[in-house]
């Protein structure tokens, strides 16, 4: 069989046992084996047929069986391993895939984690003694580099090995164990859970985290489980060890609260991707366009633009808020603050170097040793302080800053060095803010770390198309088993649900505030959130209803008066638009945009006297207002005063005028029989697109038949100004 037949025989076994037609799985998949010639598997099937069709035969009998639901579960657990064990085996076998071709090599050097873990330890031990005999330890480094990817490999690609993740386990939470090293491995296990399900590597993350003796490492795992839950819910939910060792965190106040920052943290990152939209697409190309004197007085603070931290410059604060960057800089400080990841876009073009070829080197901790660093003595006296600095920095980040560092000129180093170190501490003293509002902050800390180091290399890894990013959808910890039900209090999903609200994220925000509909049912602003995240989805009928049940709940305020208005006439609904901004202009009788408004409400709804009092109340109260003049003019045409319409289309035309208002003073010539007055103006309105033309005058077709403009005549006027753009262009 094919790989690609194969994975589409898989794909229907899994449909089936999706929807719990486990004899027909069991048929597709005994055929599958027999052809793949996996005989170990086709055994397994038999005797997992045979022990499911005890329990149909004991249910028939009407026998009690209190073991039935295990029995199932078990089943369809071992139903969907199987369907992993076929397809990877054949991918293993024949697919370029790196994760593949690296389970490849590491079954061909048939070496174990204990076997790389001692040889580690013996390094480490021999690294510590050429350093007190003043040797040379290089070569004992380059060593350790390499058995430091061989372990991560190994445990990234070995599947179903229970003894190894037992060893892990102990080893990751044994005290001896330097803690950058367990946290490279609960990286390789998190990395591993994220493509393929592996029930002990599972095990291994909780057990793990319920063992962890640092702030650290419990931050890491719990990530780790968190996203990996999501990436396999409908596993977890049949099994019931796993449920029941989740369902052991529920009485844990440590654990909620654990989880109530990673939960926040993972959502945070949905702020990454709008923070580095907003500086490539709107703050760069702005600044490129200064001048060069200007700009360059912007690059010395280069890093005032990536974390937020502008200083007022009276040299061009006037230029930044001409611009409108201003006012997106203060955005960004406002994200900075709020935990959005800046930095991103400044490290995202800093992956580049031959170091980040490798998936294990994206979490490789931190040595200023390692022997893809070369630089002389000096210059590591000085990245190391430039280091210390960056406390919460990850450390994929903190390798990008050594290589660039490293192939800059001297002096370019130490004036990089300048900057960084004050731009760096400025950033550190908002995060250490930050922090210190938390009940846990060396936890969160930790967890920002992983979650950024994960975020990088599935979005910045050169072959990134190969893994399935955990970041790439929202992400409704709602579902989550049994972790959904503790979060699922109040507190956190108004929290969650603000914090999308805020951002722009309505369709998430939807999610979380009809998940608390029971308790703020009597809460106006409630539902004034949900009629505004309606409408700016555009589901306007939707926003209308939400917008009635906080108009029912009390007096309505001008903003709710206004959002009535304005979905009553995006529904149609015109004359129920025209009373909310008449209540709207109660409360604010000279507010010309209101009146404007109210009156388009009124002429849409027919009612063109009380239209034509507004636009006059708005012209008297701003008279030089062009647009003003434009309603006013139109409205008396439509309402028959050709000899009004004329006189304001004359005060528009000689001032700002635009096609359609040749165009609609072309009418106004029309209807007063004036044909070759309103060919002339016709012919101005089609000046620069005939084709424009013709669809506003089409699109006008209604308007002038009640005024007697006849379906043939309309069409030779279009000839007419069609013949004469021919003959202008001839």
């Amino acid at each position: 069989m094919t790989l690609e037949s194969l994975k589409d025989k898989i794909s229907e076994v899994k449909v089936l046992i999706e929807s719990n037609r486990v004899i027909e799985s069991f048929n597709l998949l005994e055929k599958i084996s027999e052809e793949e010639g996996n005989f170990q598997l086709s055994d397994r099937l038999k005797n997992l047929r045979q022990t499911y069709g005890y329990m149909i035969h004991y249910l028939i009998e009407g026998m009690d069986d209190p073991t039935r639901q295990d029995v199932y579960d078990s089943t369809i657990r071992s139903l969907r391993n199987i369907c992993d064990t076929l397809l990877t085996d054949k991918l293993t076998n024949e697919s370029p895939a790196l994760y593949y071709s690296t389970s490849r090599i590491c079954k061909h050097r048939n070496i174990s984690f204990e076997y790389i873990w001692n040889q580690l330890a013996e390094n480490n031990a021999n690294i510590d003694l050429a350093l007190a005999a003043g040797c040379s330890p290089d070569t004992l480094y380059s060593d350790k580099d390499s058995l430091m990817h061989q372990l991560f490999d190994i445990v990234w690609t070995e599947r179903n090995n229970k003894d190894m993740c037992e060893a892990l386990t102990e080893r990751v939470n044994s005290p001896s164990t330097d803690k950058s090293l367990a946290l490279y491995l609960i990286s390789a296990l998190t990395l591993s859970l994220l493509g393929l399900y592996d029930r002990d590597k599972m095990i291994s993350l909780i057990d793990i985290y319920d063992n962890a003796e640092s702030e650290e490492i419990a931050a890491h795992s719990l990530v780790g489980i968190i996203l990996s839950l999501r990436r396999h819910r409908n596993r977890v939910y049949c099994d019931k060890k796993i449920l029941s060792r989740l369902e052991l965190w529920q009485d844990s106040l440590v654990t909620y609260s654990r989880l109530r920052g990673v939960v926040k943290e993972i959502i945070r990152t949905r702020d990454t991707d709008r923070v580095a939209a907003k500086m490539r697409d709107e703050v760069i190309p702005e600044l490129m366009k200064m001048q060069p004197d200007m700009l360059k007085k912007m690059r010395d603070s280069a890093m005032d633009f990536e974390s937020g931290m502008l200083e007022n410059n009276p040299e061009w604060e006037e230029m930044l808020e001409k611009n409108g960057l201003a006012d997106k800089m203060r955005e960004l400080t406002e994200m900075q603050n709020e935990g959005a990841d800046l930095m991103m876009v400044t490290f995202s073009n800093l992956k580049g170097f031959p170091f980040f070829n490798s998936v294990s080197s994206w979490f490789m901790p931190f040595d200023i040793n390692n022997p893809a660093i070369r630089i002389d003595k000096d210059n590591r006296k000085l990245l190391d302080t430039m280091l210390s600095l960056g406390i919460g920095m990850c450390d994929s980040d903190k390798y990008s800053l050594v290589f660039a560092f490293s192939a800059m000129p001297e002096s370019q180093r130490r004036m990089m060095f300048g900057q960084f170190e004050q731009q760096l501490s400025q950033m550190m003293e908002i995060a250490s803010d930050r922090l210190e509002k938390q009940s846990n902050p060396e936890f969160n800390a930790a967890a920002v770390v992983f979650i950024r180091e994960l975020y990088r290399f599935f979005r910045l890894f050169r072959r990134k198309d190969e893994f399935e990013d955990p970041f790439k959808d929202p992400f409704n910890f709602l579902d989550l088993p049994v972790i959904g039900d503790m979060m699922s209090d109040e507190e956190i999903i108004t929290i969650i649900g603000e914090f999308y609200f805020k951002r722009g994220y309505y369709n998430e925000a939807l999610e979380l505030f009809k998940a608390i509909e029971d308790s703020k049912n009597d809460d106006a602003s409630y539902w004034e959130k949900i009629g505004f995240a309606y409408q700016s989805l555009k589901q306007y009928d939707k926003a209308l209803t939400a917008y009635h049940k906080s108009e029912l709940l009390g007096e309505p305020g001008q903003w709710l008066l206004k959002k009535l208005a304005f979905i009553n006439k995006k529904l149609g609904n015109y004359r129920e638009a025209a009373e909310y901004y008449s209540k709207s202009l109660s409360n604010d009788p000279d507010n010309v945009s209101l009146i404007m408004n109210a009156g388009n409400a009124l002429a849409e709804s027919g009612n063109l006297q009380d239209a034509l009092r507004s636009f006059y109340h708005a012209n008297y109260l701003d008279p030089e207002n062009l647009k003003i003049w434009k309603a006013i003019a139109w409205t008396e045409f439509i309402s028959g005063n050709l000899d009004k319409s004329v006189s304001y289309y004359d005060r528009i035309l000689v001032s700002s005028p635009e096609p359609i208002d040749f165009l609609n003073a072309g009418h106004v010539k029309l209807a007063s029989k004036k044909i070759k007055e309103a060919i002339t103006l016709y012919k101005k309105s089609a000046e620069n697109s005939f084709e424009d033309f013709k669809m506003a005058f089409l699109a006008d077709a209604d308007t002038l038949d009640k005024i007697g403009i006849d379906k043939l005549t309309r069409h030779l006027i279009l000839d007419s100004i069609k013949l004469n753009q021919i003959e202008k262009n001839n």
